[in-house]
C-alpha cells in the first residue's frame, strides 16, 4: 500500500477551472482537469404546480405555490484518480474528492469509512496496493443509483445523457460496477449504442475520468434532461403484456411487498381502488420495461412515496399522479420530476409515524422495517376521486 493521500474536498463548480465545452473535450483527451456547464433546459414551462391535500397538507415544509428548482448539471474532467463502483466516489491522485460523485454515499456513510482506503473522518485516503488499471472512463453511476430505481432513472440516467450530448462519450467506455437486469433494461432502451464495461472490484485506478454534477441527487432538482431520457426510454420500451395490466388506464403502486415504510390499512386501499377500476401492481415483480409500459397510457397513477413513483416520468403528458406522504418523509422529487415531463403531481399528506403495533406483525419483522403510517381510508379515497 503507498503513502496515504491527505483529502481536500472540492466542490467541482467552484473549484475546478471554468471553460466551455468545446475546451473541456480538448482538456479530458489530455487528462487535463477543468468543468463546463451543460445547456440550460426546463421542460416545465406551463407544468401545473401541483395539488396539496390530506390532513397535515399544511406542514407540508414547502411551498406549493413555487416551482422546485431546476438545476443545470457542470460537466467535468479530471486526470489521474481513483474510482470505487460501488459508491460512484472519484479521489484524485492529488488528493481531490470530488463532491459530486461522493455526495450520494455520504448518506450511507457519513464519514465515507465505507469507502476503501478512506480513513480519518475522511481526511486521509489510503490506496490499495494494487487495483485494475483503465486508462479513461466516463462515470455515472451514485451510490443511490446503484440500488434505488429513483435515483438511477433520475440522478444516473440523465448524467449519462449530459456526458453524450457533450460530445464526451464518443471514445470514452462507460463504466459501472457489476449491474442489475433492471440497469442494464434502463440503459439499453435509453443509450443503444454507447460503450458500457461493468467492472467488479472495489477500487480502479483510471488515467482520466468525465462526470456530471447531477449524479449528485438531481431528482430534487430535475431539468429537461429527464425529460429526453424519458422519451427514449419510451420508443424502445416494449408493449404491456397480457396479464401484466395491458391498457391499464388507472394503476396503482402497491408496497405490501416492502418493510421500510408500512401503509396501515393498504389491504383495504387496495380493494377500494380495484373497485373504481385500478390496477394492482407490485413493481418488484417486473422487469423495468414492463413498469415503463405500463405507463405508456395512463391516465392516473396512485403510489405512496417511494423509488417506483420515479416511474411517473414514463407517464404521458396530462396524466395525474397522486402522491401518499407521510409527514415525516416528505418530498417535492416526485413533484419536481412531474413537471419536467408535463404530468399533473397532487399530493396526499397524512400523520405519521402511528405506533408500530399497529402495522402487521409480519411487516413489523421483515429486515428494514423502518415505520408505519395510517392515511384515514375515506378521506384518501375522495382526494384520489378528485384526481379521476
Amino acid at each position: 500500500m503507498t503513502a496515504p493521500l491527505f483529502l481536500r474536498p472540492t466542490v467541482e463548480a467552484q473549484d475546478l477551472p471554468r471553460m466551455q465545452t468545446p475546451q473541456l473535450r480538448e482538456r479530458f483527451a489530455r487528462g487535463e482537469t477543468g468543468v463546463a456547464w451543460s445547456p440550460e433546459q426546463d421542460a416545465s414551462a406551463g407544468a401545473p404546480l401541483g395539488v396539496l391535500g390530506g390532513p397535515e397538507a399544511g406542514a407540508w415544509p414547502h411551498d406549493i405555490t413555487v416551482a422546485p428548482p431546476v438545476n443545470v448539471p457542470a460537466l467535468c474532467a479530471i486526470g489521474e484518480a481513483w474510482w470505487f463502483p460501488r459508491f460512484g466516489g472519484l479521489i484524485g491522485t492529488d488528493g481531490a474528492l470530488y463532491n459530486a460523485t461522493i455526495g450520494e454515499a455520504r448518506h450511507g456513510s457519513e464519514d465515507l469509512s465505507a469507502i476503501p482506503g478512506v480513513l480519518d473522518g475522511a481526511a486521509r485516503f489510503a490506496p490499495p496496493a494494487s487495483a485494475p488499471v483503465l486508462e479513461a472512463g466516463a462515470v455515472f453511476l451514485p451510490w443511490g443509483a446503484t440500488f434505488n430505481y429513483g435515483h438511477f432513472v433520475i440522478d444516473a440516467l440523465p448524467s449519462l445523457l449530459a456526458l453524450e450530448r457533450a460530445g464526451l462519450l464518443a471514445d470514452t467506455p462507460v463504466l459501472a460496477p457489476r449491474l442489475s437486469d433492471w440497469q442494464r433494461d434502463l440503459i439499453a432502451m435509453a443509450f443503444p449504442s454507447i460503450q458500457l464495461r461493468e467492472v467488479d472490484a472495489p477500487t480502479v485506478r483510471l488515467g482520466r475520468a468525465i462526470f456530471s454534477t447531477s449524479m449528485d441527487h438531481f431528482l430534487h432538482h430535475p431539468n429537461g434532461l429527464l425529460a429526453d431520457v424519458a422519451a427514449r426510454i419510451l420508443e424502445r420500451a416494449p408493449i404491456a403484456r397480457e396479464g401484466a395490466g395491458r391498457e391499464a388506464r388507472r394503476i396503482y403502486l402497491s408496497r405490501r411487498g416492502q418493510s421500510m415504510r408500512v401503509m396501515v390499512g393498504e389491504v383495504a386501499f387496495e380493494r377500494a381502488l380495484a373497485a373504481r377500476g385500478f390496477t394492482i401492481v407490485r413493481p418488484e415483480t417486473l422487469s423495468a420495461a414492463e413498469q415503463v409500459a405500463l405507463m405508456r397510457d395512463a391516465q392516473v397513477l396512485v403510489g405512496a412515496s417511494g423509488a417506483a413513483l420515479a416511474n411517473a416520468v414514463f407517464l404521458p403528458r396530462g396524466a395525474r399522479v397522486v402522491e401518499i406522504q407521510p409527514l415525516n418523509f416528505t418530498s417535492q422529487w416526485v413533484r419536481a420530476a412531474c413537471r419536467q415531463v408535463g404530468v399533473d403531481w397532487r399530493g396526499y399528506v397524512c400523520a405519521s409515524p402511528c405506533p408500530a403495533r399497529e402495522a402487521p406483525l409480519l411487516a413489523r419483522f421483515r429486515r428494514g422495517f423502518k415505520f408505519a403510517f395510517r392515511p384515514p381510508l375515506d378521506d384518501l379515497l375522495t382526494f384520489v376521486d378528485r384526481a379521476l
